[in-house]
This record gives structure tokens, C-alpha cells and sequence, in this order.
């Protein structure tokens, strides 16, 4: 399969947007892909949307008894519709999602084309998983998503790579909110009657500073303030929004059991903590290793090098892992500056991606990753 083929069969998924809670744009993608898939003899389920979320839908092909591999890729995107110009420039081409991550999942149903195209009989069941909601976390995927992995020895993540390369590790993500309640008052008539939430915050956000360890890869990042009603009132709310990634899941859970122990200074000023850990990390493990070690075979007969990346961001394959399944990850599409305007892939790297990771799924649907680099 040439990459301009392939560029013409993922031009027709980016000219349907689908940012993520688009019910709509997504149903019409779910529709075409399912319609793609059906040729290939695999069986469709389509789990209806919930929660305001789109639909998810996953393709079970039948093989031998080997242990079998899943796939999974996310098909909801970031950017507002019309904000990313579909447009080629030489061996880019630009679109909504292209590179995160329509390009990885159509990736995936090349290869999954190609192999029943070639009459190779698969030594072990393949599950693809195209789910909506992955960039908002995955709220109602990831249990799916953890419960195909379990049924299988491997799962592989097409998401996208800026060059030719495999993911090994993903840190581990939190997302919290601390509420704190205090007493309004005027700010000119009655200023000792007021117990300003505001002032509180700012001295809690000093305490959250000090819990980020760059020497451990740990961060706590308040990204979003609010608070206060006039200027002329003591606040009686406040609220942070807090990030927090983490190298390792114990690092993280420490993280919030910091964060619950949170005191105020002021006993008339409550602070309440929200959220959770998100994404459990994706572990560097000697399986994921071994998996990496095959790729670079494989790219080696395509005359190409193969690099070892790790990522601060999330995926599906935090969730994979966390179900004990060997994953490797960013096998999709090559390309840059997703979530931007000026997100895009370059074309003539499609066929060695979908080369790639087709060789990977026939060789995971029937050999389960032993941890040996060779």
C-alpha cells in the first residue's frame, strides 16, 4: 500500500470533524469507519455514546491461538472546527487531527486491510478500538478499553511520533480542584468580619509550589485561578485547578495524599479537594523493551531507524498498562504541532508506519512479549 493511497483513504476521516462531545461529527466517522471495516470479516460492536460523549466502536478479528493483540486508537480531536486548514505543502499535509490521532487509527485499518488482502491467517485474535473521548481523559472508555486489553498478550498504540520512533513510557496524570470557603464581608465598612478565601488560596499555592521534585519528574502545576465577586468584597470563594504528573504511580498517589492534608492557616476558611489521578503511568518494563527491540527489527528491513521516546503526555496506553498488558506506544502516523493550527503528517512515511505496525500486530496476535530484548 503506496502513502499517497493511504493519504487519500485519511483525507475522507479529516473532513469530518470530531472534537471531542461533537455527538454528531462523531457518529458520521463512526459510520464511515464502519463501514470500511465491514468488508474485512471482522465482528462490530458499537457501544453507544454516554455522558455527552460520542460513540466507540470495536472490530474483533478472529485468528488462531495465539494470544492475541489489541489496537487502540481515539478518533475525537482538540482544535474548534475550521481552525486547521486542510491543505498539502509538499510532503506535509495539514488537518484537523491528522497526526492525533486520525492518522495512527487509519493506520491501523490499513493494516489490518492488508493483512486480509494477503491471505495471511492470523495466529491470534486483533481487536481495534477507535473510542471518542481520550482527549478529555477517556471517561467512559477506559473500563472498555481495560477490558479488551485483559483478554489479549500485547496492545499497541498508533499514536502519533515526530519521527521514526516507539514510545516506552508515559507519565502518570492528575487533575484536582481545591474549593476554598471563607467569610464575605465589605471590604471598606466591615473588613474584619470577612475571612478572605483569595489570601488563602495564594498561601496554599505557595505550599503546592514546593511538592514539585523535578528530580523525580514529579509536577504540580496550578494552571487555572478564580475567586472573588467585587473588588470592594472580601472573597468568601476561591478555586485552583491543578496538573499533576508523575514518573511513577506511588510518586503520584503521595502527591495526593499531600494534597488532602492541606490545612488552612484560618480556621474560618475551608478547603476542599476534587479529582483524581487520571492516568496511571505507562512503565518502561522489559516486555514494552522487548516490543521495541521487534520494531527495530522491522524497521531495519525498511532501511529506516527505529528510536526509543518517552512522553510527559498521556494516551490509552497509561490505561493499557495499568491493566497488565505489555504496550508499546506512539506507532502512528509521523508528524508535528498536533493540538495547533499547523498540526500535520508527512505523507511519504505512511507505508513504512503502516508496514510497521502491521508486522507488529501479526507478530503480538501470536507470540505474547517475553521481556527478552532479542
Amino acid at each position: 500500500m503506496q502513502s499517497e493511497d493511504i493519504l487519500e483513504g485519511l483525507l475522507e476521516w479529516i473532513e469530518i470533524d470530531t472534537p471531542t462531545g461533537d455527538v454528531a461529527g462523531i457518529a458520521k466517522l463512526v459510520d464511515l469507519i464502519q463501514s470500511q471495516l465491514e468488508p474485512l470479516g471482522c465482528v462490530i460492536e458499537r457501544v453507544t455514546g454516554q455522558d455527552g460523549m460520542g460513540d466507540h466502536l470495536i472490530a474483533r478479528f478472529a485468528g488462531g491461538d495465539g494470544p492475541g493483540v489489541l489496537v487502540t486508537s481515539h478518533i475525537d480531536t482538540v482544535c474548534a472546527p475550521g481552525t486547521v486548514e486542510i491543505r498539502r505543502d509538499g510532503d506535509r499535509q495539514y488537518g484537523p487531527g491528522i497526526a492525533d490521532m486520525k492518522g495512527g487509527g487509519f493506520l491501523a485499518l490499513c493494516a489490518m486491510k492488508d493483512i486480509v488482502a494477503s491471505g495471511v491467517a492470523l495466529p491470534g485474535p486483533v481487536t481495534l478500538i477507535y473510542n471518542s473521548d481520550e482527549e478529555i481523559g477517556s471517561p467512559t472508555s477506559h473500563a472498555l478499553i481495560q477490558a479488551e486489553a485483559r483478554k489479549m498478550g500485547a496492545a499497541l498504540i498508533p499514536e502519533p511520533a515526530r519521527g521514526d520512533e516507539a514510545i516506552t513510557f508515559r507519565k502518570g496524570r492528575a487533575k484536582y480542584t481545591l474549593d476554598f470557603h471563607g467569610v464575605e464581608s465589605h471590604a471598606g465598612s466591615a473588613f474584619a468580619d470577612g475571612r478572605s478565601a483569595i489570601l488563602q488560596m495564594a498561601r496554599t499555592i505557595g505550599q503546592l509550589e514546593q511538592m514539585t521534585d523535578l528530580a523525580t519528574e514529579t509536577t504540580v502545576n496550578v494552571g487555572r485561578v478564580r475567586g472573588g465577586t467585587e473588588p470592594n468584597v472580601v472573597a468568601g470563594h476561591a478555586a485552583c485547578d491543578i496538573d499533576v504528573r508523575f514518573a511513577d504511580d506511588a510518586l503520584g498517589h503521595a502527591v495526593e495524599d499531600a494534597l488532602r492534608a492541606l490545612k488552612s492557616d484560618d480556621p474560618s476558611v475551608s478547603i476542599t479537594l476534587s479529582g483524581e489521578i487520571e492516568k496511571p503511568s505507562l512503565a518502561r518494563t522489559p516486555e514494552t523493551l522487548s516490543m521495541f527491540a521487534r520494531a527495530v527489527q522491522i524497521n531495519a528491513s525498511l532501511d529506516a531507524p527505529m528510536i526509543e521516546t518517552r512522553s510527559g503526555g498521556g494516551s490509552d496506553g497509561n490505561f493499557t498498562c495499568a491493566a497488565g498488558v505489555p504496550t508499546l506506544d506512539g506507532l502512528g502516523a509521523i508528524g508535528n504541532n498536533w493540538h495547533s493550527p499547523q498540526e500535520h503528517i508527512l505523507v511519504s512515511t505512511l507505508s513504512r508506519r503502516m508496514v510497521l505496525l502491521r508486522d507488529l500486530i501479526l507478530t503480538y496476535a501470536g507470540t505474547r512479549p517475553t521481556g527478552e530484548s532479542s
